[in-house]
Formats: C-alpha cells, sequence, structure tokens
C-alpha cells in the first residue's frame, strides 16, 4: 500500500503541472486559465507533500510533511470552487473571500498540535498523521466546498441541454469520483480500519477539470498536452546532464579542483546556456513539427486546404463562385455537413443566404434587428453557441438557444473588413463528436477576414467604376448637348420658314435634305452614346483574331478601295483569344475606318495590321494586335485624351465627315470589358499605330 501512495503521489503531482502548465501558457491573460492553474498548483503541492510523507524515515520528518500537505489539502476545494464559478460563468465572490479567509487560518493552525497532534504506525504505514481536537473543523469546511461545487455542476448539468449537458454530466462525475477518492485518507485519521484505496482517483479528479477544460476550448489539448510531457522529459534531461558535469568534477584532482571550487557551477551553468541557445530552439521545431504531425494526423492536410482557399478567394473572378468555393472548402475540411454564408451587400437590407450546404437550415435571410446580428457586431468574434449560455453578460439567450436547438448551429463565424460588418457563416456540429480547436476558429476568422476584404475591394471597385460613369455622364451630357445644338438649329429655322416659304418647290427641297440629313445626324449620335453607355457582360468564346481581321477587312474593302488605301496583315494569328467576335469586329472596324480618314491626301497610303505573343507576370498570355498607318500622326494633346468622349482628330466641316469622337471610346470600352487593353503611339508624319491587348486562352 505504501508503494501504491508513493506511486499515485507521483501521478497526480505530474498530472497537476502538465496540466497547469499546458493551460496557463495556452492564455496565460484569460482569468479562467489563471485559476486553474492555481487549483492545479495546490493539487500538486499536495501531491508532492504527500510523496514526501510517504518516503520519509523518521516521525519527525513525516510530522512536519503532513503537517505541509493538510496545511495545503484544505485549498484544493476552495480553489476548485473558485474555478468552477468562473467556468460556469457565476459570481460568489463572499463564499471565495471566506472560502479563502478560512483556509488561511486553517493552513496556520495545521502548524500547530490543534490540527495535527502527532504521528504514528496505523494500517500498515509507520507514520500516519493523527488528527487534534480542530480537526473536525477542517473536515467541515473541507467538505463544504466540495459538496456545493458538486452541487452547482449538477444544478448547471439539469438546466443545460445539448452536448453542454453531457460535457457537464462527465465533469461532475470526474469530481465527485476525485474528491470521493482523496476522501479515502481520512478514514485512518480516526482509526478506521480503511487505506486509501481511492488516492488513484485523484488524478480523475484532475482529469475531470481537464476535461471541461477541453470542452470548453480553452486549449488544442492533444498537441499541448504532448508538448508538456516532451517539454518536461527535455527539462528532466538536462538536469541530468548538469548533475553528470557537478559528479564529474569530483574526480578531478585537487590542485585543478578545490573542495568548495565554483568550476563545477560554472561548467553546469556554461552547458545550461549553451543548450537553451544552440540546441533547444532547433529541438524545439523538430518536436513541434513531429508532434503536429502525429497528433493531428488528418487534420493537417484539411487546415493546409483551407489556408489555400483564404490565398485564393482574390483570385476567384466570379463572386458567386467565391461563396459557393468557400462553403464546399469548409464543408469538407471540417466535416461538417450544415455550412451557410450569410451576406448583405450593397442593396440588401437583410442579411441573405448566399451559399449553403444541401443538408444546412432552409433559413433564407436575417434581420439586422436579430439578437445573433446585434451580438456578433458587438463582440466581433467567433461565437460558440454551447459556451454562450455561460456567460452571464450575453443578452438573448433564449433565441442562440433557438438556433442551436432548432436550426442545428454549433459556430458562427463573423465576416469583417475594417470597421464593415458584411455578414457570417454558419456551421453546424463536426461529425463524430470532434469539437472546434483553436487552430480551427483561427482558420476560420482568416478566411472570414479574407472573404470580408475580397468583398470591400470588389464594392470599392464598383463604387470607382459608378463614379467614373456618373463622369461620362456629365462628359456625355455636355457633349451630347453641344453634338445635337447645330442640327436642332437648323430643324427650328426651316420650321420657322415653312409657313412663309413653304409653297417654294426649291424651299420645300432644301428642307427635306436639310431635316433629313440633321435627323439622320440625331439618330446617329443616339445610337452612338447608348453604345457606350452600354456595359452589360456579353457572352464570350474562343475567337481566332485572324477571322476577325478577315472579316472586318471584307467589310471596309469598300473605303479602302474607295480611298486608295493599301492594306497588309500576317497570314494567321498567334493564338486563340476568349472574347465576342461581334465585339472585337466593332473594335477592329472602328480602328481601320479611323486609319483611312487619318490617311486621306497621304502619298503611298497603307493600313498595316501584326500580331504579337507576349508572356506575363501571372503565367497567361496576351496575344497584342497592332493596327498602324503612314498618316500624319496625332497631335501630343489630343493623344494624351484620344480614348474620352467627344475628341476627335477629324474635320469639323460639314455634317457628313464630321467626326462626334465616340468611336475610341466605344473601342476602349469593348476592349477593357474583354479584360485587356488599348494603347496608342504616334509620330508626326510617320503615322499612327494602336495596340490592342487580348488574353489568349490557356
Amino acid at each position: 500500500m505504501i508503494f501504491y501512495c508513493i506511486l499515485t503521489a507521483v501521478v497526480n503531482a505530474l498530472a497537476s503541472l502538465v496540466l497547469g502548465i499546458a493551460v496557463y501558457f495556452r492564455n496565460r491573460h484569460e482569468r479562467k486559465n489563471q485559476i486553474f492553474t492555481w487549483f492545479t498548483a495546490t493539487v500538486g503541492t499536495w501531491s508532492t507533500f504527500y510523496l514526501l510523507w510517504q518516503l520519509s524515515k523518521n516521525a519527525e520528518d513525516a510530522l512536519f510533511y503532513s503537517r505541509c500537505l493538510t496545511a495545503v489539502a484544505i485549498l484544493v476545494p476552495v480553489a476548485y470552487f473558485h474555478f468552477v464559478i468562473q467556468l460556469l460563468g457565476l459570481r460568489w465572490p463572499l463564499h471565495v473571500l471566506a472560502g479563502y479567509g478560512a483556509t488561511v487560518i486553517l493552513a496556520i493552525g495545521s502548524f500547530t498540535p490543534w490540527l495535527v497532534a502527532s504521528v504514528e504506525p496505523r494500517g500498515g504505514f509507520p507514520f500516519w498523521p493523527v488528527p487534534a481536537a480542530f480537526y473536525p473543523i477542517y473536515l467541515g469546511i473541507f467538505f463544504y466546498f466540495v459538496v456545493l461545487t458538486v452541487k452547482l455542476l449538477f444544478s448547471e448539468y439539469k438546466r443545460s441541454s445539448g452536448r453542454i449537458r453531457n460535457q457537464l454530466r462527465y465533469v461532475a462525475l470526474g469530481t465527485s469520483i476525485g474528491f470521493l477518492g482523496g476522501t479515502t485518507n481520512f478514514f485512518l485519521w480516526y482509526d478506521i480500519p480503511i487505506p486509501p484505496v481511492g488516492n488513484g482517483f485523484v488524478a480523475i479528479y484532475v482529469i475531470g477539470v481537464g476535461y471541461a477544460i477541453i470542452r470548453f476550448r480553452l486549449l488544442e489539448f492533444n498537441v499541448l498536452f504532448a508538448r508538456a510531457v516532451v517539454y518536461f522529459v527535455i527539462i528532466f534531461v538536462m538536469g541530468l546532464m548538469v548533475d553528470l558535469i557537478i559528479q564529474f568534477s569530483s574526480f578531478l584532482p585537487e590542485y585543478i579542483i578545490a573542495e568548495k571550487s565554483v568550476i563545477p557551477a560554472f561548467l553546469a551553468s556554461l552547458l545550461m546556456v549553451a543548450c537553451m541557445f544552440l540546441w533547444l530552439p532547433a529541438l524545439k521545431r523538430r518536436l513541434d513539427g513531429f508532434l503536429e504531425s502525429r497528433v493531428l494526423g488528418k487534420q493537417l492536410p484539411d487546415r493546409a486546404r483551407l489556408r489555400f482557399l483564404a490565398q485564393r478567394i482574390s483570385s476567384i473572378q466570379d463572386e458567386e463562385e467565391i461563396f459557393r468555393e468557400t462553403v464546399r472548402s469548409i464543408s469538407e475540411a471540417f466535416n461538417v455537413t450544415q455550412v451557410n454564408l450569410f451576406l448583405r451587400l450593397e442593396f440588401d437590407s437583410k442579411f441573405q443566404s448566399r451559399a449553403a450546404t444541401a443538408n444546412s437550415a432552409k433559413i433564407e435571410a436575417f434581420a439586422e434587428s436579430d439578437p445573433l446580428l446585434e451580438l456578433l457586431q458587438t463582440s466581433r468574434r467567433c461565437l460558440l453557441l454551447d459556451e454562450l449560455q455561460f456567460e452571464a453578460q450575453i443578452p438573448a439567450g433564449g433565441f442562440l438557444e433557438v438556433l442551436r436547438r432548432d436550426q442545428k448551429i454549433d459556430l458562427v463565424v463573423p465576416v469583417y473588413a475594417d470597421a464593415c460588418f458584411y455578414g457570417f457563416i454558419t456551421l453546424g456540429a463536426r461529425n463524430r463528436g470532434v469539437l472546434f480547436a483553436d487552430a480551427d476558429i483561427s482558420l476560420l476568422e482568416t478566411i472570414a477576414l479574407q472573404l470580408g476584404l475580397n468583398l470591400r475591394s470588389r464594392q470599392l471597385e464598383r463604387q470607382a467604376n459608378q463614379t467614373e460613369k456618373l463622369i461620362a455622364l456629365g462628359t456625355l451630357a455636355a457633349g451630347l448637348a453641344h453634338e445635337i445644338r447645330n442640327p436642332l438649329v437648323s430643324i427650328r429655322t426651316f420650321s420657322e420658314l415653312i409657313g412663309e416659304q413653304g409653297a417654294d418647290p426649291e424651299f420645300r427641297r432644301e428642307f427635306k435634305s436639310v431635316v433629313g440629313r440633321d435627323v439622320s445626324r440625331i439618330a446617329t449620335i443616339v445610337e452612338n452614346i447608348s453604345a457606350f453607355a452600354d456595359n452589360a457582360q456579353v457572352k464570350t468564346s474562343s475567337v481566332d483574331i485572324h477571322e476577325v481581321i478577315n472579316g472586318v477587312y471584307d467589310i471596309a474593302r469598300p473605303e479602302f478601295m474607295q480611298a486608295g488605301v493599301g492594306f497588309e496583315a500576317p497570314s494567321t494569328a498567334l493564338h486563340l483569344v476568349s472574347g465576342n467576335y461581334s465585339q472585337l469586329l466593332q473594335v477592329f472596324l472602328n480602328l481601320f475606318q479611323n486609319a483611312i480618314h487619318a490617311l486621306e491626301g497621304r502619298p503611298e497610303p497603307k493600313v498595316t495590321v501584326g500580331y504579337r505573343l507576349v508572356n506575363d507576370d501571372e503565367g497567361g498570355r496576351t496575344l497584342i494586335v497592332s493596327v498602324s498607318d503612314n498618316g500624319a500622326g496625332i497631335d501630343d494633346v489630343v493623344r494624351a485624351r484620344i480614348f474620352d468622349p467627344f475628341i476627335t482628330t477629324k474635320a469639323t466641316g460639314d455634317g457628313q465627315k464630321r467626326g462626334m469622337g465616340l468611336g475610341l471610346a466605344i473601342v476602349k470600352r469593348i476592349v477593357e470589358g474583354h479584360r485587356g487593353a488599348i494603347t496608342v503611339t504616334s509620330e508626326a508624319g510617320r503615322g499612327t499605330t494602336f495596340f490592342v491587348h487580348l488574353p489568349c486562352l490557356s
């Protein structure tokens, strides 16, 4: 039995040490972690004194260590009570203060004959403590806090539901078993022949609390527990090496090392410093990688997939595809059958469901006044609905309980970008009862942040486009007023004269000609403006640019022949592009006609088409189509604004030849709609070249 007590004391001390260190360094600023570490420190200290008491060789040492463990043992139930009320979100400050006050008094009294009178042989133990007159008071306070703590746990268990109810059942049972096991140490105090057989159950007591820690997501327990054990082994090995150095120094000759020399301590310190700087960091990295790969197992590829998703979101062009891919990846990586993405975009009044798995609850939208939305915007953090019922400051707990119970929502992740709240992702329970660890929560927050930044970027882009449209609209309005004014003046003038000269056949012929011309002119202006303003998406397919160029030349051939302009183009293009054949036809027809007009009166006029294939920085390829003429060139001032509406180089004489300046603006709009670009170079007296950049099909 003595060996059993020694073994269980070692196990209890080590379990307390590992759990306490792991929880504290997981989040040392969290109040629950701090109090749990304090609780494990009391259990570990009690177990250490228990071990020293069992190893004592004489009555004097045994009495001292038994009084030490008695002084610490009274702290255990009070510290555990303090931790449980923190865990459950309760406030019992008077009980905590009274408990610690009583333990201080009793701890001091433990070193007097009033609590532990002496030690004597009992139940096969050579030195068992004998209680004094005030020991029953000690027992009363001890069991008061034990019973009160268990009562609180079972009370919370009765009013809870779902997984929390199941978790608290195990915590309460573990606590009951642990304390009942520990109380078997009290029987021999009153000479009742029951040995401390339940001393090993104290480890269950600590593990029961550790279970609560795991279930309340204070740490990713598997990895941290493994790390704590390995680090303990490293510390033990280093201590052993230091001891070996000191032992080795005793064999050195006296003329090298004196009896009180500092050389052994110096060598030991030198070894420890060298290990800390040279050996431990590399060993720590290797151990962390090994432990994560061994303990996490299949979770690592899933987490790597989510990290890749967070990086890839910005590269997906289609917004709906981003939403679907986000939901699909989260569902597969976390093995969750219910994932739903709710977002409120610019023109939405509610947070609409944008993408969801097939098994998700059929919730179409959330209003901003819903308690969940208010809570998300206030806390700005992930919400585990199972945990919220223990936070007294959380309002509308009933609504959240309905979401958890009826809609099967376990976790809610907000989607933010700066101060903009765009929505949230809801996740149901993971299959096979697996819990969301801190690393999982961090990954989900990263994905939600990347999604929010992407939405913010697209929103700003749409706002910029809208601003650009408004500016273009103002320019269009000014140009439209200018362009329409002249034909309207002509029509109005002839309309006023029709009463006086309506019978004159010559006047009537001129009236018909001018009005018909100017009405056609106005119709052309309206059509061109509609073409420029049209920003609708068009269907694209694979297009052979060489076929487009040949088609455009066939259309414009009469104009080339009438103007006497030569034409030259390669026999084939280098690659297919993604585009709309009709719109690209309009682009190059406009460029050809502009070139023909620019060559009027030039010697040996000629239009030349060229193709060039280039690789871009992102690994794709771009086809550059050049359209050159050997005309007079474009003035630098005009060239800087050549793609703006109503900027033209054509003659402004009669209405037949006059240009509106919308052709190149339309060309630019179409090319950019194909995710391409258009540039121009020009040299006075030598001609102009337009370069159309179009992305190739990979």
